[in-house]
């Protein structure tokens, strides 16, 4: 049933009545008006598929209208790769690697007719897995003739000063100042070497060791602690530095300074700092995690190329952003929340960050809707708000408010709003030929749907749960307190918990589990005074207040981020594999659906972020306020289980398949989510039907009885009775 809503809310909701009498609602007559026909000029992106020799890249470098990659053909070698702006052509340029031990090339730098690289030794595979620690790996340096295709790669002779031994350096930059030489960075230090790795000068230098540079033209400039400043390659001398924030990761051949700035490229002037821009990133990316990808090249045509991937670790191609003509669309207008208290809100929008709060999922989304839909564009309206004052009148604004097709709740406590203010999406799913309710996972599409219909979508959840290890776990009809209790008298020499779940946090643990288990929503009535909840405050007493640190396998593990930990977390912990017991004496697995950490809501620990969504009902264009939640539903391409489990049922089955292939867990010796683990975790997904209510009047309800249990002032009977008679108006009030 509905939960009762406060007085402001019951004001909105008169008043969206009132003023929602008389208005038309969407039509496909409204929509098909659109500005057919009409092009402005804009800005185009395509990607750039890699060839089929290089898998993926790692690095970045620029000259002239050509981009240079290192990374790894589909058979693990290293290569390089170059790429011509003009022409479109690729070049692949292999090179000797020497002796190296499984070397990984970090970063390029032409000058020249040579590039240069460095790399860094590492343990393979086989050396993680037997815990193998070498104490031998070192840095090459790699130069290439890319006239004659002549390479080297030799090993840096040295460790400390200049050529002799010492206590070690960490290499973290290479920049080719002509075709015999280059400038090595390794923290506030630098050297002048040959190809051979021979040292020639000790520069002295106000640089990192990463030698942060871009290049305009045939200028280069290089970062300094006063700003970014042409740099000579022949003299190893500055010039003025640019006092001009946002500059240093863009380099233009068209002649332009370009800076990042409030999430646009800009068009710099030298002497003034003053910029146009040129575009919004995310006008010209395919994806979200495009933006981020730090670098950017101009060429002489005027066309910017960046790299398309999340980080420049896992490169996939490029993006190119053409000048063009684009179709004009109309505005979808998307709600979002902003909080403005705080000192440092001030600071963020100095420093260019959005004036709302908003998911990636749901910037993503954006993106991608608003490359793909022929007739919409997502427009974004901050809603903002200094205080909780503010924020309830804001929400009362909302009923009187005409420019608003969609509202992003994810920043709102749950059922901050009347379900009148929105819409009914059942009505939609089911009139869509491309998606249908058992898409969804059943028991997660249940808990979403109330009073009869869906009103605000949430994209995804995690479980609360317990693990233990499988060959101690006597099965869920047996894993009671009692049996809990004395594995732990069982075996004295592990830690019966994680060490850092103190007496504090498990109390809070067990008090979110609570209210999914011994509170009926539908219903409205809780039963706390039940054998079970008071045989779990006698465990949680039990419990110890937190342990030690220590190597050793824990006996169990209260669990409140299944989604992130399965597979690689709970093996960690256990120092083995592992089996989800669920909270004991319980029905159904004894694990909970939880809604991810938020702002407001409480600390949650999660990996991950809620998207909460909803169409107002008032829209004349919810057919494309639907295509856009659509798109929500269905997801990206690439799903990453750590940061939640998708609603969606073919996202979750994805995500589950790349976490079982993905090897980084196995590279780190934190284990690896197995087929085993996967059908586990799968079974406790979709058989999971309790959701977790975090309400803070709830929660504060039973940490208040509980603490007098703690402090022997109750005993566990009359804690149970004190909490379901508090319980019980609270939860009729809030349910009934």
């Amino acid at each position: 049933m509905k939960r009762r809503i406060s007085a402001s809310i019951l004001l909105l909701a008169l008043l969206f009545s009132l003023c929602a009498c008389g208005r038309k609602n969407d039509t496909e007559d409204a929509e098909a008006a659109g500005i057919a026909g009409e092009t402005a000029e804009g800005w185009i992106p395509s990607r750039i598929a890699f060839p089929n020799w290089l898998a993926r890249s790692t690095g970045w470098e620029t000259d002239g209208d050509a981009i240079y990659l290192s990374g790894m053909t589909p058979e693990n070698q290293l290569v390089a790769a170059s790429y011509d702006t003009l022409s479109g052509e690729w070049q692949r340029i292999d090179f000797t690697i020497a002796d190296a031990y499984h070397p990984q090339l970090g970063c390029l730098s032409y000058a020249g007719h040579s590039l240069w690289g460095l790399l860094e030794e590492g343990p393979s595979r086989e050396d993680l897995d037997q815990g193998r620690w070498r104490d031998d790996l070192g840095y090459y340096v790699l130069h290439i003739d890319l006239t004659s295709g002549e390479s080297t790669a030799v090993r840096i002779p040295f460790e400390g000063e200049g050529s002799t031994e010492g206590s070690g350096l960490f290499f973290s930059g290479i920049l080719g100042l002509d075709d015999g030489r280059a400038l090595l960075g390794a923290m506030d230090r630098f050297y002048v070497i040959d190809a051979n790795a021979n040292v020639l000068s000790e520069p002295n230098l106000h640089t990192n060791g990463s030698l942060w540079h871009f290049r305009v033209g045939e200028t280069l400039y290089l970062w300094t602690q006063d700003g970014y400043a042409p740099f000579d390659p022949e003299t190893l001398s500055f010039g003025t530095p640019l006092d001009i924030e946002g500059l240093g990761d863009a380099s233009s051949n068209n002649g332009h300074l370009l800076r990042k700035w409030q999430r646009s490229l800009c068009v710099a002037d030298p002497m003034t700092g003053e910029s146009e821009t040129m575009f919004q990133w995310m006008d010209v990316a395919l994806s979200y995690g495009d933006i981020y990808g730090g670098v950017c090249l101009e060429n002489s045509l005027g066309d910017v190329y960046y790299p398309d991937g999340e980080d420049m670790l896992l490169l996939k191609g490029l993006i190119c952003a053409k000048k063009g003509q684009v179709p004009v669309k109309q505005p979808l207008r998307l709600g979002c929340f902003g909080y403005t208290g705080g000192e440092m809100y001030a600071d963020a929008q100095a420093s260019g960050a959005l004036p709302y709060s908003a998911t990636m999922e749901l910037l993503d989304t954006i993106v991608r809707f608003n490359n793909t839909d022929p007739q919409y564009k997502i427009e974004v309206v901050p809603i903002t708000y200094a205080n909780e004052q503010e924020r309830d009148r804001v929400l009362i604004e909302l009923a009187t408010r005409s420019d608003l097709d969609l509202l992003d709740t994810s920043r709102l406590p749950d059922n901050a709003l009347d379900s009148g203010l929105l819409a009914d999406m059942l009505p939609m799913i089911d009139a869509d030929d491309s998606i249908s309710r058992e898409d969804f996972i059943e028991p997660l599409f249940a808990l979403m749907t109330k009073s009869g219909g869906l009103y605000e979508y949430t994209d995804k959840f995690t479980l609360l749960t317990m693990t233990t290890h499988a060959e101690l776990f006597p099965g869920r009809e047996n894993w009671t307190v009692e049996n809990i209790e004395a594995l732990i008298a069982a075996h004295p020499d592990m830690d019966p918990l994680w060490h850092s779940l103190d007496r504090d946090l498990i109390t809070t643990l067990f008090c979110w589990a609570a209210t999914a288990e011994f509170i009926d929503p539908d219903v409205g009535t809780c039963s706390f005074d039940s054998p079970a909840f008071v045989h779990w405050l006698e465990l949680l007493k039990a419990l110890p207040n937190g342990s030690q640190y220590s190597e050793e396998p824990k006996l169990m593990n209260i669990c409140y981020d299944l989604a992130s930990n399965a597979g690689h977390q709970e093996k960690y912990m256990m120092k083995g594999d592992y089996v989800v017991a669920g909270f004991p004496e319980t029905q159904g697995t004894g694990s909970y659906y939880l809604k991810l950490g938020s702002s407001p809501n409480a600390w949650r620990g999660t990996m991950g972020e809620n998207t909460r969504i909803g169409i107002m009902a008032a829209s004349g264009k919810q057919a494309g306020a639907w295509r856009f939640v659509r798109m929500l539903m269905e997801g990206a391409d690439e799903i990453s289980l750590s940061q939640g489990i998708p609603v969606f049922k073919q996202s979750f089955e994805r995500a589950l398949d790349t976490r079982i292939s993905d090897d980084f867990d196995e590279r780190f010796q934190i284990g690896y989510l197995n087929a085993e683990n996967a059908e586990e975790l799968r079974q406790q997904v979709y058989s999971t039907t309790k959701l977790v209510d975090t309400d803070e009047g709830l929660i504060r309800i039973l940490r208040d009885e509980i603490s007098r249990y703690y402090g022997g002032q109750v005993t566990g009977e009359e804690a149970a009775k004190a909490i379901q008679s508090r319980a019980s108006i609270y939860v009729s009030e809030q349910f009934g």
